[in-house]
């Protein structure tokens, strides 16, 4: 019977097309906002979990930061050391003080200019040790990361982004290039991925967009271009001494890494009364944005829910329409025996065939919408089967909830004055 009932408000919509289709647009574009909304949370929520998961769940990021130096200090000195950052004591605090430390990571960057032959590139050359890259996820997609013997020896290796390569125009063999850093070579021995990192992320760990990241041996960097660099601006020559630009800690569970985090930062609060450093915690990062991604799940089905609603009390208006319009029809299968279910079992299934046939249009619409969206804009949008299940059940729920007062006020209809209408 409902075979029947669905083949024959197949026909009746099919009767009006244009009345069909324009009644069906509200939900249309109902679903299609309900789909791109879903679709953009899904990629917002994978996008900021994946960031986070590159920073490392159990890693404590500590950068140094330059303060801010008063006008009298900058007029009275032409030529001067200054000092900040984080130290080797900061490390070795965090090594003695915190059992729940498994690692102290220590990094110093060095800005250099690279050369391939007549061409110079700016570069930031990076050194860490050896556990750096499997710490905060680095992956060497060509050669191989730093050894532990790389770092005894005081090698003149280095692992590169393939970036600077590209940059550089070299087309040779990559382990087989001794790059010119200075007036020193190092051969490369790794490639890694251009966009390891994304910019949010690259500020936690203290990467310069407009530079190039090298990664030598911590031991080399500090024996052979030393702690001190120069900066000259406005005719004057200003050194800065940085022992350490980042500390990265990883902490033994996910469990202690709040606790851990709240005594690194009382140690570096003692130590650093200028407060010339900055903690990252990824973990308080992902509990943030998770505060926020709820935020979010909960807006964004009460906006899409309000174009439903508009779609909704358009297909409720139609309906009555029709019902007045075929009030005549009505009578006659009153009187041939339908009962008043049969009759509200008829209305009620013309509705949701409306309102689904609607869906499915805008689950379609929705799709091709998410696809222009992250085409335009960047976004990552990810459509999941539990957002179409969404969608469609949205739109089955709206066609019964807007369609069950027009079906019962036809069905009590009395059929001798239903007959008797013109």
């Amino acid at each position: 019977m409902y075979f029947e009932l669905i083949i024959e408000s197949m026909k009746n919509l099919a009767r009006h097309k244009l009345r069909s289709f324009l009644t069906a647009l509200g939900i249309i574009f109902g679903i299609a906002s309900v789909m791109s909304m879903v679709s953009t949370g899904e990629g917002a929520k994978r996008e900021i979990l994946s960031q986070i998961g590159e920073l490392g769940i159990r890693n404590i990021i500590i950068n140094a930061k330059k303060p801010p130096v008063s006008d009298d200090v900058r007029e009275t000195s032409t030529s001067r050391v200054l000092r900040y950052g984080l130290t080797f004591r900061d490390a070795d605090q965090i090594r003695k003080t915190l059992p729940t430390v498994v690692r102290v990571l220590p990094v110093h960057d060095v800005k250099q200019w690279i050369w391939f032959k007549s061409r110079r590139l700016e570069a930031k050359v990076r050194g860490v040790t050896p556990e750096y890259f499997e710490t905060l996820n680095l992956k060497v997609f060509f050669g191989r990361a730093l050894s532990e013997v790389d770092a005894l020896e005081q090698r003149r290796v280095c692992v590169v982004r393939a970036g600077l390569l590209r940059q550089a125009r070299y087309l040779g063999d990559p382990l087989k290039l001794d790059l010119r850093i200075g007036t020193q070579f190092y051969r490369v021995v790794g490639l890694l991925p251009d966009y390891a990192f994304h910019s949010p992320n690259k500020a936690v760990l203290g990467i310069d967009d407009r530079a190039l990241e090298v990664y030598v041996p911590f031991e080399s960097v500090i024996s052979r271009f030393g702690l001190e660099s120069f900066n000259r601006q406005s005719g004057s020559s200003e050194r800065t001494r940085v022992e350490l630009n980042q500390i990265v800690c990883q902490v033994e569970s996910k469990e202690e890494v709040l606790q851990t985090a709240r005594c690194i930062k009382a140690i570096m609060k003692k130590f650093h009364p200028k407060k010339d450093y900055q903690t990252t915690v990824p973990l308080e990062l992902l509990e943030s944005s998770e505060k926020t991604q709820k935020v979010f799940n909960l807006v964004l089905p009460i906006i899409a829910g309000i174009s439903l609603l508009v779609g909704g009390i358009g297909v409720l208006n139609i309906m009555l329409a029709s019902i007045t319009e075929r009030t005549r029809e009505i009578g006659i299968r009153r009187a041939i025996g339908a009962t008043r279910l049969d009759i509200t079992a008829q209305f009620l299934v013309e509705t949701v065939t409306l309102t689904v046939v609607g869906g499915i249009i805008g689950v379609g619409v929705g799709i091709g919408g998410t696809y222009i969206l992250e085409r335009v804009t960047g976004w990552d949008t990810v459509v999941t089967p539990w957002a179409v299940t969404l969608s469609l059940g949205i739109s089955c729920v709206t066609g019964v909830l807007f369609g069950l007062y027009p079906a019962r006020r036809a069905a009590m209809m009395d059929p001798i004055t239903a007959l008797g209408r013109e």
